[in-house]
């Protein structure tokens, strides 16, 4: 017993040093190989041969399976940012609420451009101008910019019904469900999670102010509102149409999702053809692949470490011991994919690692509609701890950092989503 017992000790170290690499800036690939040795070599495996079958196996598998979701993913939204559109869409909600709502117009726009299939790298370069000048009128500090940010593009539209997001379609696929699953009960803790989101954002933006913090402009915020400035946008209809005809392929049609996200692109190429640059169309095409494919890749690669500790012996124990948490399966596994996204800093990966397993575990005792929705829900908790690639990114990319920008964003995506996910999981494990 005390060998068993040592053994998921030594599991759980290998996904503790897995952390703490990403944590080092380590990049994930070499963090889940430097991890996946450890854990082989403690386990009293050969790291020669289970690495070069079964981790190979599981990123080659995972890689192929969301190849083109990830790849026509990132290409749709690299068209609705070099077309305007996603510009025009986040301008128009912002002009029409107006500088009284500054907080709730950032947030609907965020929520909507995502919700539509731009992705939330594009979606960050979107509203970072728009948010610039919005937070200079309204004197806002500029240190809660990714706060803002995140509480529209980074929350509750990921885990909603029908959302094209990975978060949403990767469960769709591992589980064979449709990305509409738990449409009622989605719908219903999405919309909590977002009234949680504006009270609290809205709240902190007015007691910032109260602390006696002001906007400050910097050189790089002058210079992106000038670029964003001098670009011709269309229109607010046919900017939103390529959005809603992905919307509509993917739930309306049920069509798969890569089918759906091809035809998002090319009634893109179609209806954004007078704002796009022709002559560096396959520039901006390639970019947009490269982006979708590097991303799948670090997720693979950490769903590649996840093999490997499925082929330890302390696999089985694990699953029983996961098997018994808080008596549901659903809350199992919410705490089972929570725990992995926080550690891969990925809600994706952590999907991709666990979902697998806990299909296999808990697939004919439990309804896959509601695990679905409790698995993408799950994803989107502590996968954005300060670790996660895209906190790094849009820190860098607004010249803010984690001592001055991180406490807002950490109670946006993480305390709140978990506080969500307990209600619904809780409920639907009733």
């Amino acid at each position: 017993r005390e060998g068993i017992f040592m053994q998921v000790f030594l599991v759980i170290l290998s996904l503790v040093l897995l952390m703490f690499l990403c944590f080092k800036g380590v990049p994930i690939f070499f963090s889940a190989i430097i991890s996946g040795f450890f854990l082989l070599i403690t386990a009293g495996m050969n790291p020669a041969q289970y690495i070069t079958s079964d981790y190979i196996s599981g990123l080659s598998g995972y890689f192929g399976q969301f190849f083109f979701i990830f790849v026509l993913g990132s290409i749709f939204g690299k068209l609705t940012d070099i077309s305007g559109a996603a510009d025009a869409v986040a301008k128009s909600i912002i002009d029409k609420l107006g500088e009284k709502a500054i907080i709730p117009s950032i947030i609907i726009a965020g929520a909507i451009l995502t919700y539509g299939g731009v992705s939330v790298f594009v979606c960050m370069f979107t509203l970072y101008p728009l948010m610039v000048s919005l937070f200079k009128r309204g004197n806002i500090s500029r240190t809660l910019i990714p706060a803002v940010y995140f509480a529209g593009a980074g929350t509750f539209t990921g885990m909603m019904p029908g959302s094209p997001s990975i978060q949403n379609l990767v469960p769709a696929r591992i589980l064979e469900t449709p990305p509409t699953a738990a449409f009622v009960p989605g719908m219903i803790t999405a919309l909590f999670e977002a009234i949680l989101v504006f009270i609290f954002t809205i709240w902190y933006v007015e007691y910032t102010k109260k602390k006696g913090l002001n906007f400050v402009m910097t050189a790089k915020d002058e210079q992106m509102m000038n670029i964003k400035n001098e670009r011709k946008l269309p229109s607010f209809i046919i900017s939103i149409i390529p959005m809603i005809f992905l919307l509509i392929a993917l739930n309306g049609f049920k069509l798969e999702a890569e089918v759906a996200l091809f035809i998002g692109c090319v009634s893109a190429l179609v209806f954004y053809f007078k704002n796009i640059e022709w002559k560096g169309i396959w520039k901006h095409l390639n970019s947009g692949a490269m982006d979708g494919i590097g991303a799948l890749f670090n997720t693979s690669a950490v769903v590649g470490f996840g093999t490997l500790v499925k082929a330890t012996p302390a696999f089985n124990t694990m699953i029983e011991s996961i098997t018994h948490i808080g008596g549901s399966p659903l809350i199992a596994s919410g705490i089972a994919i929570t725990v992995m996204a926080g550690v891969c800093g990925s809600g994706s990966g952590g999907l991709g690692v666990v979902l697998p397993i806990i299909k296999d575990a808990f697939g004919s005792v439990v309804n896959l509609q509601a695990l679905h929705r409790v698995a993408s829900m799950a994803s989107l908790g502590l996968d954005s701890l300060p670790h996660n690639g895209l906190v790094v990114s849009v820190l860098n990319v607004t010249e803010n950092d984690h001592k001055h920008s991180y406490f807002p964003v950490f109670i946006i995506t993480c305390v709140i989503p978990l506080i969500s996910l307990d209600r619904k999981s809780g409920s639907a494990g009733m």
